[in-house]
This record gives C-alpha cells, structure tokens and sequence, in this order.
C-alpha cells in the first residue's frame, strides 16, 4: 500500500511539473504586453481596468500616441481587460485583452484605435487588420 502512494506521488510531481515547463502552462503564464496606438486624428482618453486592478486614465497624444501597459494572465485563464476610450463627443469601450480570445498569439499585443473601433496587428499579413467594432451598450 506504502509503495503505491510514493507512486501516485512520484505521478502528480512529474505531471504538474511537465505544465511548469510549458509556456503558457497551468503555472506559468507569460508576461502580456499591450500597446494602445492614436489612429483618430484627435486627442484620446484611454481608462483601462481589470477584475484585479485599475490602470487609470491616460492621455494619448495625436498623432502617433500610444499607452502601454503589461501584465501576467492569471493561474485560471480568466484575466480580461477592458479599455474606455473617449474623444470629443465620443466615448467608446472595448475588450482589448480577452485570454480565450487572444491566448497564446497576443502577448505583444498591438492595437490601433480608429472612430468606428479597434484593429489588433495581425503578424502573418504585418497588417491591422483583425478588426472589431466598439461594444454595444
């Protein structure tokens, strides 16, 4: 009985050490990183938050602004971002860090914010061109 719980135990560390290994493993998460670029024309306001935290609000000069900011996805692959974004009269929101959405491919995550939404950089065409509109209400 004694030799079959060091096996079981021999088991689990081997198993829960082979996800220590693999990135974006169930221990291991790598550091996101999120570049917000000013594709308007105008001055915007950015206000980024998460369950965890609130970035605050930032001013994002035109043109060529851009606000950045990093973070680690959380043990359980729930972490979400979600930025507002406001110019004159405009305000908009988005969801600019889904970890279903955008784990494991965005963890250089480039963004540009135009009027009628936001366009992630997609690294095969070297293009923004993954494209979402603004949330609804």
């Amino acid at each position: 009985m004694m030799g079959i719980i060091v096996l079981l135990q021999i088991f689990l560390v081997l198993f829960l050490s082979s996800f220590h290994k693999v990135e974006g493993g169930l221990f291991f998460r790598k550091r996101v990183y999120v570049e917000l670029f000013n594709d308007l024309g105008l001055n915007v306001t950015v206000h980024c938050k998460s369950g965890d935290g609130d970035l605050g609000s930032h001013f994002i000069e035109s043109p060529n602004g851009f606000y950045q900011f990093n973070f680690k996805p959380n043990f359980f692959g729930t972490t979400d971002y979600y930025c507002n974004f406001q110019w004159p009269n405009n305000f908009h929101w988005f969801d600019i860090y889904v970890y279903e959405r955008d784990h494991p491919e965005c963890t250089d995550c480039y963004w540009k914010i135009r009027a009628d939404g936001v366009c992630r950089l997609n690294y095969e065409t070297k293009q923004y061109d993954i494209c979402y509109p603004w949330n609804s209400d």
